[in-house]
């Protein structure tokens, strides 16, 4: 795609667009509180997640197979092996 002043017009014009956009998503500040701190501590709480939402931190993490044979002695549970290699943000495995 050639550098054209066309181009470069329509994609400062998406650019600007997207960006106004997401700006619209978010509910407007209440005009009354000046320092909106009552605004922001409620948005915070509105996007903490629920405990449902939170099941992966009830797994029991060991940071070795030693300390997870140990425990699944203990407690006559099974082992569930899980390794990865390179970023789980990318959700492979």
């Amino acid at each position: 795609m050639a550098n054209t002043p066309r181009t470069l017009a329509a994609a400062i014009s998406l650019v600007l667009g997207l960006a106004g956009f997401s700006r619209a998503a978010d509910p407007p500040a209440p005009k009354e509180d000046p320092d909106f701190s009552a605004w922001v501590e409620q948005r915070i709480r509105d996007w903490q997640p629920a405990a449902a939402e939170k099941r992966f931190d009830e797994i029991g993490w060991c940071h070795s197979i030693l300390e997870a044979e140990r425990l699944a002695r203990k407690y006559q549970r099974p082992i569930f092996w899980f390794t990865h290699d390179g970023r789980m943000d990318v959700g492979r495995c």
